[in-house]
C-alpha cells in the first residue's frame, strides 16, 4: 500500500512593490515586515524634495538584495499578497 504524497503547505508573504518614474515594471521587495518598510517609504515619498534629493538604501530577501534610489524617483508603493506552496 502507497502512502498518501506529502501536501504542500501554503504560506502567504506580503512584498512592497516599488514604483519608480521612468520605469515600467515595479521592484518587488520581500522583507520580514512590509507594513513598516511601507510606512518608511511613504513618508520619505511625502517629504521628498527636488531641490535637494536624498539616497535611501534598503537591504531585502530574495531576487533583489538591496535597493538604492534617489527619494524623488519613487512614483508609488503597493503591498501585493502571495500565495506559494512550501
Amino acid at each position: 500500500m502507497q502512502p498518501y504524497p506529502k501536501q504542500p503547505q501554503i504560506q502567504t508573504r506580503k512584498p512592497v512593490l516599488v514604483f519608480l518614474k521612468q520605469v515600467g515594471p515595479p521592484i518587488v521587495l520581500y522583507v520580514d515586515d512590509s507594513e513598516v518598510l511601507y510606512n518608511e517609504l511613504k513618508q520619505i515619498m511625502a517629504s521628498a524634495s527636488s531641490a535637494a534629493p536624498k539616497l535611501i538604501e534598503r537591504t531585502a530577501k530574495g531576487p533583489v538584495k538591496k535597493l538604492c534610489i534617489l527619494d524623488t524617483q519613487i512614483a508609488g508603493l503597493a503591498i501585493q499578497e502571495e500565495t506559494f506552496a512550501t
